[in-house]
């Protein structure tokens, strides 16, 4: 299932009408702003499904997000902002961007988990780092982002951290 959204879509449908789909030369814009290069799996299911969640629980931070006032850039630098503060008082033991072989996060949960893939392994995600925020938990999962939340939907995924979904239901923003 590796780099393969095609498991994703046969679960979750994709809207008809999606908002925050990247324009023209987006990816290449926003990776050169940030100095990394995103998942392709990650880059395929923004092109997909845009702006939204999956089973009203899990979002990916999206940096063609269109609503009004939102800020892509700030917006990351919150959620490390955030888990550095916690790395300071031993929660989170790995490294955060921009550090070298730091975590870049992809997506949240609505109980404030965090997903990171590596920018510095190769761009398919190999590794993603699940950060549980209310318990300080951790989990590493080898597998792609498609991969990763195909398991999770089918109930599949083994993780401490994530229950599996109650629907199987797309909602865009």
């Amino acid at each position: 299932m590796r780099n393969n959204i095609d498991a994703i879509t046969k679960i979750y449908q994709p809207p008809k009408n999606s908002s925050g789909t990247p324009p023209a030369n987006g990816w290449s814009q926003i990776e050169k702003q940030f100095g990394i290069t995103f998942p392709y799996d990650f880059k395929k299911i923004i092109e997909t499904y845009g702006s939204g969640a999956f089973s009203a629980f899990l979002f990916f931070f999206n940096p063609f997000e269109e609503y009004e006032g939102y800020d892509y850039a700030n917006d990351i630098s919150q959620v490390i902002n955030a888990d550095m503060e916690l790395k300071k008082q031993g929660f989170f033991n790995q490294q955060l961007y921009p550090q070298p072989n730091g975590l870049f996060p992809l997506a949240a949960t609505d109980n404030g988990d965090t997903i990171y893939f590596n920018p510095s392994q190769s761009n398919d995600s190999s590794y993603l780092y699940l950060y549980d925020s209310r318990r300080g938990n951790a989990e590493v999962f080898n597998m792609s982002l498609a991969e990763f939340i195909a398991k999770w939907a089918l109930g599949k995924l083994q993780s401490q951290v994530l229950e599996t979904p109650g629907n199987k239901e797309f909602k865009p923003c």
